[in-house]
Parts: C-alpha cells; sequence; structure tokens
C-alpha cells in the first residue's frame, strides 16, 4: 500500500484529474493500492479529512464510478445540481463520468473505487448496501483480495478479474433496479419509519434511537435508508414536529402552546427548526 503525505498526496489526486483540499490545519495523508486491469481501474483507498473536485480542465475525463464505502462517510455533489448524497459506511453509490461535483470527507474515509466506461450508469444513483444483500460485500472482498496478497496479477489473470468484478458490479447495480427506486426492503423501511415518525414525533422524549428500535434496525442502517432520500432521520421529525406547529399556531394558539403540543423541547427549538427548514426552502442563509 501506496502511503502518501502533504504535497504527495495532493499530486496524486491532480494525475487523477481531481483537485484535493485538506479539511484540516494537520499535513494530508493517502493510503491507496491500486491496479489498471485493461480498461478498468480498481483502487482502495484511505485519507485523512478532504474536499475533493474535479479539476476544471479535465472534469470531463473521468470514468464511470462505482464506489463502496468502507470506512466513515463521503458526502457526493453533482454537477447537475441535483440534491447531494450521503454515503455512509457499508453502503454505495455510483455516477457517470460527467456527473461528480465533488466530494466531501469530513472524518477519515475509506472507499473502494471501480472506474470503468462500460458500467451501465446513467445517473447518480444510490446502490445497495451492506445490510441490503450479498453483492457488496463480494465486491468488496474481490477487491480486497487483490490487493492483500503478495502476488501480482498476472496478465493471464487479468481479464478474468476483470471481468468477475465487472459482473459483481452490474449485479449491485442491477439489484437496485429490480426494486425500481428504492433497494431491497429499505422503501418499505423507510415508510415504516415515516408512519412512526408521523405519529410519535409530538412526543417530546422521542427520539431517533427510539425510531431505528421500533423498526428493529441499527440506528446506522436506519441513516443510510434517509440517506436515500437525501435527508436525515433527526430532519424527518424535525419537520414533522414543524408541520404540527405551523397548524397549531395558524389556528391561533399560542407559541408556549404549540411547542407543548408538537414535540419541540423550547420555544427556541421552534424557531431553529423554522429558519433551518426555511433556508432549504428558500436557499437563503
Amino acid at each position: 500500500m501506496l502511503r502518501l503525505e502533504g504535497d504527495d498526496a495532493s499530486r496524486w489526486f491532480a494525475d487523477r484529474a481531481l483537485d484535493a483540499r485538506a479539511l484540516t490545519p494537520a499535513t494530508p495523508v493517502v493510503f491507496v493500492d491500486e491496479i489498471t486491469l485493461a480498461e478498468m481501474t480498481v483502487r482502495r483507498v484511505w485519507h485523512t479529512p478532504m474536499s475533493i473536485r474535479p479539476a476544471a480542465a479535465d472534469a470531463g475525463t473521468l470514468p464511470s464510478t462505482l464506489v463502496l464505502q468502507a470506512e466513515g462517510q463521503t458526502e457526493w455533489s453533482w454537477s447537475s445540481g441535483e440534491i447531494s448524497i450521503v454515503c455512509e459506511e457499508g453502503g454505495a453509490v455510483m455516477f457517470p463520468a460527467d456527473a461528480l461535483g465533488g466530494a466531501v470527507c469530513r472524518a477519515p474515509s475509506g472507499r473502494i473505487e471501480v472506474e470503468s466506461a462500460h458500467l451501465p450508469v446513467e445517473g447518480p444513483s444510490t446502490l445497495p448496501g451492506t445490510d441490503d444483500g450479498p453483492v457488496w460485500k463480494a465486491l468488496a472482498s474481490t477487491v480486497n483480495a487483490i490487493f492483500n496478497t503478495e502476488t501480482r496479477v498476472t496478465p493471464a489473470a487479468s481479464d478474468p478479474l476483470r471481468d468477475a468484478i465487472e459482473k459483481l458490479c452490474i449485479a449491485l447495480i442491477a439489484s437496485r433496479r429490480r426494486g425500481g427506486d428504492e433497494t431491497g426492503g429499505s422503501g418499505a423501511t423507510y415508510a415504516a419509519a415515516m408512519t412512526i415518525i408521523h405519529e410519535q414525533s409530538v412526543r417530546p422524549d422521542f427520539s431517533v434511537e427510539e425510531l431505528a428500535a421500533l423498526l428493529g434496525i441499527s440506528r446506522q442502517y436506519l441513516t443510510r435508508v434517509f440517506a436515500r432520500h437525501g435527508r436525515t432521520p433527526r430532519d424527518a421529525v424535525r419537520a414533522r414536529r414543524w408541520e404540527v406547529a405551523e397548524g397549531l399556531l395558524a389556528a391561533g394558539y399560542r407559541t408556549a402552546d404549540a411547542v407543548a403540543r408538537s414535540g419541540f423541547p423550547s420555544a427556541r427549538a421552534l424557531a431553529h427548526a423554522r429558519r433551518e427548514l426555511r433556508r432549504r426552502v428558500e436557499g437563503v442563509e
């Protein structure tokens, strides 16, 4: 595994038509394994907190990419202005060559990335993760097996390995498409979560932890399910509380009564939610 620091780390990204900037005062560090199998590039990369963007002159030269988030999280933004995707640990995302706007990793991030012009990628999208089936783990295991062995990949093995990885990528993409806009059971999980939020958010003690427990899933998986809809569970709870409070205020209730009946812990929390929701809807700071 190659270790790069400081300017060497920046140059590594620049060689791949990417502009990387550290998000902390500490010296940026990158660990990377990379191999090219015919027209496919496969890499395993870990780095300190960074903001990464396509280099302006070469933004259209990148191949389509499929990413497995192995550690931390990455917030992906798109050149089209579509809503960004936050890919949590154990999640996956894909995007075509010209779609990448940037990636922000506010904590150390570890990813497996497969770049190929032959992936059937139509637009930026999340893919099934570790909790949605075996394909994510099978693809990760295959890539890790390549980099964890001391034996070099021979020319005779290159094409079969490329074909195996490509088939696993296609299987991951296909498993999403079989479920329409959702993956596996995550659509049903999201619907059930929203039903509970609708009914229980008016309780001040209702929490995301309780929501996950009621659904019988981990908080991490719950976060990934909501990320596929461009939001967090906490955002959904806050939006529901504001919906109730707004209705009460419109009906003539005092602010104190609206706070007590909507689930907000205080009038200050209600006012903060109002500002946040207004900022997101209207795009004001």
